[in-house]
């Protein structure tokens, strides 16, 4: 019977994804009530984002799952290490790129008690799905959204439940983390714009037991081009888990729609040799950028792949949205629980919407094998200046300037510098300070403000390397203070 259960909730958040199930994280932990739905019977199975910033780490250690991801991470390569670029005729005749070094993407990051973490997505979400399970979120997989109406002070959504009951559920706000397809994007016409891509896939996503193959020469990719085929193999745990993104010429060539056996049949072309091979999943992609021309509609909001899509170079995507999430969960709970006017809610968009312009771009800049890898070659020569640094872009950017900059020192507008502290008998991080409220962090000698979080450097917490001072990490003197944002930005 339609319509006939109706569930009231402060936000319904739509998708079950990585960028969700962060969202349905963030939101917990300022406490604020969600339902979230998602058609999908169980997260996708098709590999994507394997390499996580220390920031995004900042984010998941900020709601105590860092341990958790760094531990699953830590099993995930079965052999070697993620890393490394090889190429060749076929994955077994490659060879390896003496001048790729991942090490140059990261040369000027920040201090940070989290590092750039590698693991398959598929594994990610499992976790950040099993935690919002422990910890009660009210999470539905195999339910869809089938259309929905926006009101003054409420969106009422239908749904259709696991069983195929349609239901009503009422949201004072709704979070579109529904992909890069994004139905709701389209039902509110919002467009998109960017750069248009400059390569065509098929990610094909198999299982191949190539652990004596590739012994001893492990690697992040490997590009691939014979008179057969020619695409990028992706490790996903060096020993038996294999992407292998096949490239297309869209104008003539419908992979989507080729049987399993064709797919085989390249997949071994590639490899060279005739192994055993079982796909998984496939999806057609492209390069392209495209970024939503607003991000709120109303009382909607779009999140990760709904917001914007970029090339996997870099791992801008996966890290760009769950930052997203991060960012709109702390306004949205101040909203709902009267701390601030709903006009907080319009800095989403306007302290966002730059930073997946600024990583589109870089991501697509890296389509070119050698300049992923900081090579720099003749024919890539006209943009590899136009490189930023990794560091630089995941971490040091600045909201209301929009901009980037050079090294942390509490700039308005930047998240607040790492260091090591002393805070009641355990080591910690500055950022650790940091909770669901605004908090103040002041210099030694400042004059103590009338907020109610608020630690004094060298008497609430004291600095465990002794050339690390209130000066040297704020560049503010004794007496200065600091206003710091729940999601750790110097209020600017």
């Amino acid at each position: 019977m339609a319509n006939k259960v109706l569930e009231e909730i402060p936000v319904l958040i739509v998708g079950g994804g990585i960028v969700g199930l962060s969202a349905g994280l963030f939101l917990h932990h300022h406490e604020v009530p969600f339902i979230q739905i998602e058609r999908n019977p169980d997260v996708s199975p098709l590999p994507r984002a394997r390499g996580f910033s220390a920031r995004t780490l900042e984010l998941l250690r900020s709601v105590e799952l860092q341990e958790r991801i760094e531990a699953v991470a830590r099993t995930a390569w079965k052999q070697g290490k993620f890393g490394g670029a090889r190429r060749g005729a076929s994955l077994l005749t490659s060879e390896s790129l003496p001048l790729a070094d991942i090490t140059k993407l990261h040369a000027l990051a920040d201090p940070s008690p989290c590092e750039l973490t590698a693991c398959p997505q598929t594994i990610v979400e499992r976790v950040l799905r099993n935690a919002l399970a422990e910890r009660g979120g009210d999470v539905r997989f195999g339910w869809e959204l089938l259309r929905f109406e926006q009101h003054d002070e409420r969106v009422t959504t239908t749904v259709r439940d696991s069983a195929g009951m349609e239901r009503r559920i009422q949201a004072s706000y709704v979070f579109a983390a529904d992909g890069g397809r994004s139905e709701i994007r389209r039902s509110l016409g919002i467009d998109r714009y960017g750069i248009e891509p400059n390569c065509h896939y098929i990610n094909i996503f198999f299982e191949a037991d190539l652990t004596e193959q590739v012994a001893g020469r492990t690697f992040s990719q490997c590009e691939i081009s014979n008179e057969h085929v020619s695409g990028l193999f992706l490790a996903m745990n060096n020993t038996t888990q294999w992407s292998f993104h096949l490239t297309y010429d869209p104008a003539s060539d419908h992979p989507e729609k080729w049987p399993d056996e064709r797919l085989v049949h390249l997949v071994k072309a590639a490899i060279g040799a005739d192994v055993a091979v079982k796909i998984h999943a496939s999806s057609p992609w492209n390069t392209r950028v495209r970024v939503a021309d607003r991000y709120r509609e109303e009382r909607i909001f779009l999140i990760g792949d709904a917001a914007h899509v970029m090339p996997p170079w870099g791992g801008f995507n996966a890290n760009t949205g769950i930052a997203d999430a991060h960012n709109l969960a702390w306004k949205i709970a101040r909203v709902l629980k009267g701390e601030d006017s709903s006009s907080l809610l319009d800095t989403y968009e306007t302290e966002r919407r730059p930073v997946a312009n600024r990583n589109g771009e870089q991501a697509w800049l890296r389509t070119d094998f050698n300049a992923r890898f900081q090579i720099r070659s003749d024919d890539n020569a006209d943009f590899f200046d136009r490189l930023t640094d990794y560091g630089e872009l995941q971490m040091r950017y600045r909201y209301g300037a929009n901009d980037t900059v050079d090294m942390l020192c509490a700039q308005p507008g930047t998240r607040f510098p790492h260091a090591w502290i002393e805070h009641k008998g355990q080591r910690r991080s500055t950022l650790d300070l940091l909770g669901t409220s605004f908090t103040s962090i002041i210099g030694p000698t400042a004059v103590r403000p009338d907020e109610d979080i608020v630690f004094r450097a060298g008497t609430d917490f004291r600095f465990v390397d002794e050339a690390v001072s209130w000066n040297s990490l704020t560049g503010l003197p004794d007496d200065g203070v600091l206003s710091i944002r729940p999601d750790g930005f110097v209020v600017f």
